[in-house]
C-alpha cells in the first residue's frame, strides 16, 4: 500500500512538471486564428464576386455583339422591293428606327423591323407585311409582332462621358447621307480612327439616308465598367 502511494505521488509530481500553454497564450492563438480566417474569407469573397462580375460581363458582351450584328444585317438588307425608301421617316429617331427588311426564311416576304431603346433595354419587334398596293409597295402592317428584349443593360453615351463623342444623351442612332468612304472624322474625337466616331451630314428626308451609325454602351450590374459598341450599316438599296 505504501509502495502504491509513493508511486502515485511520484506520478503526480511528474505530471506537475510537464510544460503546457497558459490561458493568455491560448487567447492570443484564438485571436490570431480569427484574424487569419477573416482575411481568407474576405479574399475568397472578393475573388468569387469578381469572378461573377467577369462572367456576367462576358455574357453581356457576347449578347451585345450578336444583337448589334443582327441589327446591322437587318439594316443592310433594308428594302421595299421598289424605289420607295425602306426606312420610315417618322421612326428614324435618335433612339428608335423602323424599316422594311426581307424575311430571311422567305426572302420574297417583307417584314417591318423596329429597334428602340426603352430605358436601359434595347428592344426589337418584327411584324410581317401581309398586303401591297397597286404599285407593288408594301402597306404598313403596324406594330403588332412580338417584342423581344434583346439587351437589358444598354444605354447611350451620356453627356460628359469620354465615349460620348458628341452624341446627344439618349442617342444610339445617327443617320448620314454619305457612304463610309466619304465620312469625315468627328472633331469631338479627332484622334480616333474608329468609324463609330466619324461625323456625317444629316439627311433632310428618308430617301437621303445611305448610312446608319449605331452606338450602344453596355454595363453589367453591379459593375460600373462600361463597354462601348459601334457599327456602321450602309443601306444597299440606294448606296453609292
Amino acid at each position: 500500500m505504501n509502495r502504491l502511494s509513493s508511486a502515485f505521488r511520484r506520478r503526480l509530481s511528474t505530471l506537475g512538471s510537464e510544460g503546457g500553454f497558459t490561458l493568455i497564450e491560448l487567447l492570443v492563438v484564438i485571436v490570431l486564428v480569427g484574424i487569419t480566417t477573416a482575411m481568407f474569407e474576405t479574399t475568397f469573397g472578393t475573388i468569387i464576386r469578381r469572378s461573377s462580375q467577369v462572367q456576367a460581363q462576358n455574357i453581356l458582351q457576347t449578347e451585345v455583339r450578336a444583337e448589334v450584328n443582327q441589327l446591322v444585317s437587318d439594316l443592310r438588307d433594308a428594302t421595299t422591293g421598289t424605289p420607295t425608301p425602306p426606312i420610315f421617316p417618322s421612326s428614324a429617331l435618335a433612339n428608335s428606327i423602323r424599316f422594311y427588311s426581307p424575311d430571311r426564311m422567305a426572302p420574297n416576304n417583307l417584314r417591318v423591323v423596329k429597334y428602340w431603346l426603352d430605358g436601359t433595354t434595347l428592344k426589337r419587334q418584327v411584324t410581317m407585311v401581309t398586303s401591297y398596293d397597286g404599285d407593288g409597295d408594301p402597306i404598313d402592317p403596324g406594330d403588332h409582332g412580338p417584342v423581344e428584349s434583346i439587351v437589358r443593360s444598354a444605354y447611350s453615351p451620356q453627356s460628359g462621358d469620354p465615349a460620348n463623342g458628341g452624341w446627344a444623351a439618349g442617342q444610339i442612332f445617327k443617320y448620314c447621307v454619305q457612304s463610309p468612304p466619304d465620312m469625315a472624322i468627328d472633331l469631338s474625337n479627332s484622334t480616333s480612327a474608329e468609324l463609330i466616331t466619324w461625323a456625317c451630314r444629316a439627311p433632310t428626308q428618308a430617301s437621303d439616308v445611305k448610312t446608319v451609325v449605331v452606338r450602344i454602351v453596355a454595363s453589367s450590374p453591379p459593375s460600373t465598367e462600361k463597354f462601348n459598341y459601334g457599327a456602321v450599316a450602309t443601306l444597299r438599296w440606294n448606296a453609292s
